[in-house]
């Protein structure tokens, strides 16, 4: 019997099976994912491999007229054409749509009872702390329970089900992929293959061709197949399922294979053998036990979880359903766990999610159910894709970032060819948009989100930030240095003089952002934006930290350090707001969920209530403008932004904005909330804001420099007894904080204790001694 925990903040729990996709309960490993439902007359678990997507490699495929096209947009942008600029991206200059995530398939399970057999006692619940999804429940006076989770260590996901009366079920597998689903020694395999869009098609622009029997056409393939251990009585294979008579438990094994071979390789002429691999994956199971298995599983997870640790106090509501805590928390009842437990849900999901040698996580992390999933189900790299890992390295899950680190790396070679076909620069560039394939192209479509070329200067941030967590030397010099000196190549090569004396990137876009230019007309391209300055000024100035580490000095380090004095700073309007773009120009939306302009406040560290005061006014202005509502993520982002200004109170009304529950599955750019599985709603189902959460908790308990920490920076005022555990600085430090009465009362730091280490803006550095009462420092 597994049992629902007690603590609040590490529970998600239901007393009814989940009605929609967008209720059950996640479990992945970083490469298989599952929703589980938890249904009684049928069960289902909603299965995703993070290698399954359409497409294939085609970055050397561009359909647009590149370098002479750009000219004429930027032409057009210095004549004050800006419409006129953004109709000539979308005929001449975007390239290809990007590839889509697929979903694998569904493994059902069919229980053959009457149904008007009464089903009472239920519950579902997901225990984050060991990563297990149960459901318990009593049916036609039988007790059952079921366990479902992905292991890591052994690649597998397990359900197993146990009843204390006999249960004649049917299991299947079915898909929405082109496939097939066989029954051989008792084992139930689904093969398939991963479609292409028309876009990606060679040489066609029929939209309605899905898939192609050219093998230079062709997809990933793939295999599932599920090893069953039961007690059951009798077991049958009938065509494409497998049929069970009077069990009293069965566990499932679920193995997954794909062809694909890496980014650059096609996954049908040069893919892996993905029938041989699952073969060899099922052979292994085979040999191990479920109870090997599980313990291996909670161990793996639990060591992750155990890391941090925090506490905002506790109402006492393990028995509550989240929807009912959801509802009643937007009523205004207290429930002090539920922040807590949205912070330690983004910590779940990303050892769920992410994990070394599994792919980044995308916009649903690793969980679609969509053969046509909003916006792809891509990794959109505007905002979303790094929001996913804007709290990994803080929350002390380095481990989980490899991933991440691995897109970047892969994107500055796949760049590389995109820089010189459209713009004819060195270095490398990356769009908005990307996948499974590393696609860098402006993607088909608007200039509002295509157009904006500073993705790789933004990855490039996360990159150096890794170094500054881990002072990793060789990672610096193999990989940082490497990444960030390309990135920097392509940006020296955009530099503009500007009418007013500064240098500029010219032109450019604030990402899906646009601004009147007539009564009924409005544009995008600007001759630059707040947002692309922002992000070359931390690139360079990073690049410039990396030359002085390592000790080099080449031309672009020269040209760098050069060019670094002249770029365009923040510019303020006549309204005490921050310039988005280049001119003063009337905003087609005030409110929009985008916040680019603001990108030096956070995720930047450009901008300090301390270091640029006036300007820090600006930008909280600017903050403000932008309202409290939007999107998901759109909400969290602002909880970060006045966690920067250090104004707690705001940053917790925005978690809680976040906390609202949501029911809608359509696509919206407004009405942000969270689903009763507790995943964030954009709507629909986006993860980013789940991420975004976490991070934002973070920033409210500890900001970090290399040379400086800053201790509950943005404590809200009702967060009077508080403890946190474990949270990781820069500089390779830990950091453990307990706050009495709204005062800070202990603090530990493991590592070296930096230059400054600021608590209420006073450096307390000189109160850190060996075995104090009050601090605690702790040397490596």
């Amino acid at each position: 019997m597994f049992k629902k925990p007690s603590d609040d903040s590490v529970l998600i729990f239901d007393n009814a099976p989940a009605k929609s996709w967008y209720e059950c309960y996640p479990i992945g490993n970083g490469s298989l994912g599952g929703m589980v439902y938890g249904g009684t007359d049928t069960e289902v678990i909603a299965l995703n491999h993070d290698t399954l997507w359409s497409g294939y490699p085609r970055n050397e495929q561009y359909r647009g007229k590149g370098l002479p096209a750009f000219e004429k947009m930027k032409a057009a942008v210095k004549d004050g054409s800006y419409a006129l600029a953004d109709s000539i991206h979308g005929e001449e200059f975007a390239g290809y749509s990007v590839g889509a995530y697929m979903p694998l398939g569904e493994l059902k399970i069919d229980y053959r009872t009457e149904k008007t057999e009464k089903v009472t006692g239920y519950k579902r619940f997901l225990d984050l702390s060991k990563a297990l999804c149960v459901s318990q429940y009593k049916k036609g006076g039988k007790k059952l329970e079921s366990v479902a989770f992905a292991s890591y260590p052994d690649d597998v996901l397990v359900y197993k089900t146990v009843s204390d009366g006999s249960l004649d079920f049917k299991l299947s597998f079915s898909s929405r992929l082109y496939s097939r689903t066989y029954c051989d020694s008792g084992v139930l395999y689904l093969e398939g293959e991963c479609p292409i869009t028309s876009e990606q098609a060679i040489g066609r622009t029929d939209r309605k061709t899905l898939y192609s029997d050219l093998p230079e056409e062709r997809g990933v393939r793939f295999m599932a197949a599920v090893h069953v251990v039961t007690n059951a009585k009798r077991v049958q294979s009938l065509g494409d399922a497998l049929y069970f008579t009077e069990a009293t438990s069965f566990e499932l094994f679920v193995v997954v294979r794909t062809s694909f071979n890496g980014y650059k390789n096609h996954p049908f002429l040069n893919g892996k053998d993905y029938k041989t691999d699952t073969r060899a994956a099922l052979t292994e199971i085979k040999e191990k036990d479920f109870d090997g298995i599980l313990k291996r599983h909670v161990t793996d997870c639990g060591k992750y979880f155990k890391r941090v640790a925090l506490k905002l106090g506790s109402d006492k509501k393990a028995a509550v359903t989240t929807e009912k805590r959801l509802i009643d928390y937007q009523s205004g009842a207290s429930d002090k766990a539920l922040p807590t437990l949205l912070f330690n849900y983004g910590r779940y999901l990303t050892v769920a999610a992410s994990r070394p040698k599994s792919q980044a996580m995308n916009l649903q992390g690793i969980w679609n159910n969509d053969f046509f999933a909003p916006w792809q189900s891509d990794y959109t790299v505007n905002i979303n894709t790094e929001m996913n890992y804007f709290p990994t390295l803080a929350v002390n899950l380095k481990e989980m970032y490899e991933p991440l680190l691995t897109l970047v790396r892969e994107l500055s070679e796949a760049g590389k060819i995109t820089a010189k076909m459209l713009y004819g620069a060195d270095g490398w560039v990356c769009h908005h948009n990307t996948d499974l394939w590393r696609a860098t192209q402006p993607t088909a479509g608007n200039a509002i989100f295509s157009f904006w070329n500073a993705a790789g200067g933004w990855l490039c941030r996360h990159v150096y930030e890794y170094y500054e967590y881990t002072l990793d030397k060789k990672f610096l010099e193999k990989t940082a240095y490497p990444i960030l000196k390309g990135a920097a190549e392509f940006y020296l090569s955009q530099l503009t003089d500007s009418c007013d004396g500064y240098r500029i990137i010219f032109p450019s876009t604030s990402p899906e952002n646009r601004f009147k230019v007539g009564e009924n007309a409005f544009a995008s391209i600007s001759e630059t934006t707040e947002m692309t300055m922002s992000i070359v000024r931390e690139l360079f100035g990073n690049l410039l930290k990396i030359s002085d580490i390592l000790g080099i000095n080449d031309e672009v380090i020269s040209a760098v350090r050069s060019e670094i004095k002249r770029l365009r700073p923040p510019m303020i309007g006549t309204d005490g707001r921050v310039l988005e773009w280049y001119k003063e120009m009337p905003e087609h939306d005030v409110h929009h969920r985008h916040l680019s302009h603001l990108y030096a406040l956070h995720p930047g560290e450009e901008i300090t209530p301390e270091g640029t005061p006036e300007l820090a006014e600006s930008y909280k202005k600017s903050l403000k403008a932008r309202g409290t509502c939007g999107s998901g993520w759109s909400i969290i982002w602002k909880a970060a932004l006045y966690a920067r200004l250090y104004d707690g109170d705001s940053a917790l009304a925005q978690i809680k904005a976040l906390l609202t529950l949501s029911k809608k599955h359509g696509i919206a750019m407004n009405g942000g909330g969270i689903y009763s599985s507790m995943l964030c709603s954009h709507p629909p189902f986006q993860i980013d804001g789940n991420f975004g959460a976490t991070a934002a908790i973070c920033e409210m308990l500890l900001q970090s420099t290399p040379d400086t920490l800053k201790l509950l920076p943005a404590l809200p005022s009702e967060w009077r007894d508080i403890s946190v555990k474990g949270l990781c600085a820069k500089g390779k430090r830990e950091v453990s904080i307990t706050v009495k009465d709204g005062s800070l009362a202990h603090c530990t730091v493991k590592g070296t204790l930096p230059e400054k280490v600021l608590f209420g803006g006073k450096n307390i550095k000189d109160k850190f001694v060996f075995n104090g009462k009050v601090f605690e420092f702790t040397g490596q």
